[in-house]
């Protein structure tokens, strides 16, 4: 389908929706994909990539649409009752815009925009065509999420379906380290940013410092932008970035931390692979990649079931975004009940004063 045939069908299903058609079912996804430069800043040479001018953000939106299905329909009918909330998400290192569909997709069925770049240096699908990732490219990645909020609200077609009073943060590993960054920063922040959720992303900071990702000169903000630490506590990664108690030690009310027993760093995406005889699935990507696994695979223990994990994920994410981006009493509820809910859940909150 062409660009302008998608733009079109978007525009078409649009009018429908602001004049009232009701959509012929209440949880239908629609999908587009568009490409925003940002001319204002370079992109590094990182070989066999020369480097460039500008950034070039291949971006996938998915939004509620009329009508059912199980699977994302490019260019479909918008559903009426918009403008809805928008959530970006950022990958992980050498990540993909798609590779959390399992609550990108459930956040859109009940009700939000969701938007993920594909950041020119750490994506395995970019432009550059990296056979690896450059980490180092990372400092830049809030302001990429920044610009495709801009250009999204800009948009003709899917700007209308964005309410710009409320924008939400989430992200994985690297991508929550962006996350964090974007929410809590200086000079990174987006003051657009009404709720954060970093997953599995351990100490921003403590990372940030150790392995060069960029961000030199980039200060914790004291600010209270709610936020939601999605952590597991057989993650692998998150050993090695610090852990998260002090980055949510640092965060200011509200804050919640939702630590999942027996929950590995790369279940909280898409991947389910269970590695035999109780290997942590996080040790076989160390291996692959390093050559070596940190001392914390030696430990066996039976993990988490990983539907298990990617359900209280879903759950975890709906639940805060729903209270701090649709102000949901019900959402807020739903989240601090969630330890009473899941058996495998350790909640932690501080909720600002009334």
């Amino acid at each position: 389908m062409t660009p302008g045939l998608l733009r079109g069908c978007i525009a078409a299903g649009l009018l429908a929706a602001l004049a009232g058609a009701e959509p012929a079912g209440a949880q239908g996804i629609g999908m587009a994909r568009e490409t925003f430069v940002d001319a204002s800043r370079p992109t590094q040479p990182s070989p066999p990539f020369a480097g460039a001018p500008d950034r070039r953000l291949d971006t996938w939106i998915w939004y509620p649409a009329a009508g059912g299905g199980a699977e994302p329909v490019a260019a479909a009918e918008p559903r009426s009752g918009g403008p809805w909330p928008l959530v970006v998400y950022s990958h992980g290192t050498y990540g993909r815009p798609d590779n959390a569909t399992h609550f990108i997709e459930h956040l859109v069925r009940n009700g939000y925009v969701v938007a993920a770049p594909a950041f020119p240096l750490t994506s395995s699908v970019a432009h550059t065509r990296l056979p690896a990732a450059d980490v180092t490219d990372a400092g830049s990645q809030p302001g990429d999420v920044s610009f495709v909020i801009d250009s999204l609200l800009a948009h003709p077609q899917l700007g209308p379906l964005i309410d710009a009073e409320r924008i939400g943060a989430t992200g994985i590993s690297l991508g929550g380290i962006t996350t964090y960054f974007l929410s809590f920063g200086i000079p990174t922040r987006d003051e657009r940013i009404k709720a954060s959720a970093p997953i599995a992303g351990g100490d921003p900071p403590y990372a940030a410092l150790s392995f060069g990702l960029g961000f030199v000169g980039v200060v914790p903000a004291p600010v209270s932008t709610p936020a939601l630490l999605l952590v597991g506590d057989a993650d692998v990664f998150e050993a090695q970035t610090g852990g998260a108690a002090a980055a949510y030690a640092r965060l200011l009310p509200p804050k919640y931390q939702v630590m999942i027993s027996a929950a590995p760093h790369v279940w909280f995406g898409d991947r389910d692979h269970v590695p035999p005889d109780d290997l942590n699935p996080d040790c076989i990507w160390f291996e692959s990649n390093t050559g070596a696994q940190p001392p914390m695979c030696a430990e066996r223990r039976p993990l988490i079931d990983p539907a298990r994990q990617k359900e209280i994920t879903r759950d975890a994410l709906l639940a805060f975004f729903d209270a701090y981006l649709k102000d949901d009493a019900a959402g807020r509820a739903r989240l601090r009940a969630i330890s009473g809910a899941f058996h495998d859940v350790t909640l932690r909150e501080e909720l600002a004063a009334p």
